[in-house]
Formats: structure tokens, C-alpha cells, sequence
């Protein structure tokens, strides 16, 4: 009996051992796990142009955003959407949800809109869309979006942005 207790005891340490080396050779994460590819991470800013289709002739409106895209899983919000530039046009800010991870780009929803800058009275920044992402190089991202009302798609906004961290 006490032989087959000191072999229980010298395996019950080796294992306390093993699980030791294990942790302490093992690369240390901060816990979270993350959808987003590591390349998408960071904040980029470029001129967007908005396109928003109307029956006697084509309107568009251009500025400049800044988007910054952090980590998380699908259904997570991970990307925050400034307006910065726009001039004398409407820009609207907007967090977006990370709706699916393909092989070649991010598609995003949208969350909570913020008013629009520079807005007049009663106009509302929509908050039906869906956005692509994709990666341009190691310094950029081409973004994608369309806005849908009932349904229909109604208008869009696309544009290339730079890397700035």
C-alpha cells in the first residue's frame, strides 16, 4: 500500500510539473480571442465619395473619414466610422458590427449613427447599410457600402483609406 502511494505521489508531481513548464513555455495572450484578421487592426483615413442615385440626375458629395478598426468577434462592434472633412456637405459617424470574416474582406454592419455634421434640420444619417473591407497592400483598405431603404438600395459610399496607425 505505501509503495503504490509514493507512485501516485511521484506522478501527481510530475504532472503539477508538466502543467508548469507548459504555462510558462506557452505564449501569454491577453484571454480574447478575435475574428478580425490582424492586418485590418488599426486606424485608416481617406476621401470617400457618396453616390446617392435620383431620378432627373446623379448627386455625389466627397470627403474625408476616418475609420479605426479594433478586435472582436462576429456580432461585436469593432469598427468606429469619423466623419472629418466634408466642407460645406453632410458626413456621418458610425460604429459598425462585424457581420461575417471572408477570405478577402470584412463585412461590416451598421450600428449607432451619430447626427450629421453640418446637417440642416430634420436630416438623419441612415443607418441601414452594409460594408466591405478590403485589404490594399499592407497600407490600405478599400471600403464599399450601400444604404437600403425597404429593401432597396438607395445609395452607397466608397472610398480608398491610408493606414495611419
Amino acid at each position: 500500500m505505501g509503495e503504490r502511494a509514493g507512485v501516485i505521489a511521484a506522478v501527481t508531481g510530475l504532472l503539477a510539473l508538466v502543467v508548469s513548464l507548459l504555462a510558462w513555455l506557452l505564449p501569454q495572450g491577453d484571454g480574447k480571442s478575435s475574428d478580425v484578421p490582424e492586418q485590418y487592426l488599426g486606424t485608416w483615413r481617406g476621401q470617400i465619395t457618396m453616390t446617392f442615385p435620383d431620378p432627373t440626375r446623379q448627386e455625389k458629395a466627397t470627403g474625408t473619414d476616418e475609420i479605426t478598426i479594433k478586435q472582436g468577434s462576429v456580432g461585436d462592434t469593432i469598427a468606429d466610422q469619423r466623419a472629418l472633412d466634408w466642407g460645406q456637405e453632410v458626413g456621418c459617424s458610425r460604429s459598425w458590427q462585424l457581420a461575417e470574416v471572408n477570405s478577402d474582406h470584412l463585412v461590416l454592419k451598421a450600428g449607432a449613427t451619430g447626427a450629421p455634421a453640418n446637417a440642416p434640420p430634420g436630416q438623419i444619417c441612415l443607418a441601414d447599410l452594409t460594408m466591405s473591407v478590403r485589404l490594399n497592400g499592407q497600407a490600405g483598405i478599400e471600403i464599399l457600402a450601400n444604404y437600403n431603404v425597404l429593401g432597396t438600395v438607395t445609395g452607397a459610399f466608397s472610398g480608398s483609406l491610408a493606414r495611419q496607425s
